[in-house]
């Protein structure tokens, strides 16, 4: 008979506040967890996270740089739902401003955006 591993979610100090980075595109606020804040994003990012450190920004495809792009955006529309039409109504080149957002975002939240 086989054992059962029973693991206990960690804590997080509830003190900090969870999303420190507050970045306005358009009409859109957003309050964003720090990039190297693993208890506040979810697991998607989490995992494309972990490939862009594995493998280094630039020694990625174009095919998964555009993948990580796609993660991000996903999460930023289920939590700004607001933002899809924002860009769609004012973005002239809605890549660029995606990258703009990302960088934003890591350099806020004191990451990297190309580590």
């Amino acid at each position: 008979m086989s054992e059962q591993t029973v693991i206990i979610p960690s804590t997080f100090d509830e003190s900090e506040d969870p999303r420190p980075v507050r970045i306005q595109y358009g009409d859109v606020k957003m309050r964003l967890p720090r990039l190297d804040d693993s208890t506040q994003l979810p697991l998607a990012m989490i995992s494309a996270g972990i490939m862009i450190v594995s493998k280094g920004w630039n020694n990625l495809t174009q095919e998964e740089k555009l993948n990580f792009m796609g993660v991000i955006l996903a999460y930023l529309i289920r939590e700004y739902p607001l933002l899809e039409v924002e860009m769609d109504r004012k973005s002239g080149d809605k890549l660029k401003d995606l990258g703009l957002i990302i960088n934003a975002w890591a350099k806020a939240g004191h990451t990297d955006p190309k580590a």
